[in-house]
């Protein structure tokens, strides 16, 4: 029979319990044995080791007038198999750790550091140039992979020509929203894109300047190349600025799965 973790865990946190649980993964003992290594009176013992048994973590064999405890093994394996499976690291472990890091680094900088920094990326993605062009300008497509994982689109605005506007508002799941937004600088159809994009302040400043320049190359097998250079960092962008690389990693990561669709 399945255990309740939840339950197991309930009825194990209690002291007493606890302590009759490391006792029987000693030896077996008998009720008496229990009871007197607590220090208790029986009726209380016996009233712990019924609550265990109910919950499948001990047995009780009742030898004729001889009542003899231990764990059950089965149960405990169980347990631990689940908090096995918790231990396993998962997808954003990693990342959180670097993103942590990063924030932690850009705090760092000292006062005469602009954060001036180029990021590069490169992707060879299963589409054309032209399907590639379109993920990238089309608001609609655009919306279904342009935010990182755990995020979603609540916003999206995009006018691929010289002067265009370029406005994002990403959605997390307690409904917290960040906007960014930008003008687009060049368009070369199919081939390349330079827009500015940076996330906002409160009263719509940008916390920093970064210029994208996307680059399309190949035609029915595209290579895509974004170049990012980042300026003009305020203090206030230390969260925002650290995760530009693994975002975008992200963002790329998402593209590449929706042009396989």
């Amino acid at each position: 029979m399945p255990l309740d973790v939840q339950r197991a865990l309930a009825t194990l946190g209690e002291p007493t319990r606890f302590r009759i649980i490391e006792l029987l993964a000693e030896k077996p003992r008998t009720v008496g044995e229990v009871a007197e290594a607590l220090g208790a009176l029986q009726p209380q013992t016996t009233k712990h080791l019924q609550a265990l048994e109910a919950l499948g973590v001990i047995r009780v064999h009742r030898l004729g007038r001889r009542r003899v405890a231990r764990l059950d093994r089965g149960a405990f394996a169980q347990l631990a198999e689940y908090f096995v499976g918790l231990s396993a690291a998962g997808p954003d472990d990693a990342e959180l750790d670097a993103y942590e890091s990063a924030i932690d680094t850009e705090t760092r900088r000292p006062v005469d550091d602009d954060g001036s920094r180029v990021l590069r990326f490169e992707r060879d993605l299963p589409a054309s140039a032209a399907r590639v062009w379109d993920a990238w300008t089309d608001p609609e497509r655009a919306a279904t992979w342009w935010a990182p994982r755990h995020f979603s689109v609540a916003a999206f605005e995009l006018t691929p020509v010289q002067g265009g506007r370029i406005r994002i508002v990403l959605r997390e799941g307690d409904t917290a929203e960040y906007e960014s937004s930008g003008r687009v600088d060049e368009v070369v159809p199919n081939r390349r894109l330079v827009f500015d994009l940076a996330p906002v302040d409160g009263n719509g400043a940008p916390l920093f300047r970064a210029r994208h320049t996307l680059t399309i190359e190949g035609d029915d097998e595209a290579s895509v190349a974004l170049v990012i250079e980042v300026t003009d960092v305020t203090p206030a962008a230390a969260p925002a600025v650290a995760g530009l690389e693994p975002g975008w990693r992200q963002l790329l990561d998402a593209l590449d799965a929706l042009l396989r669709t």
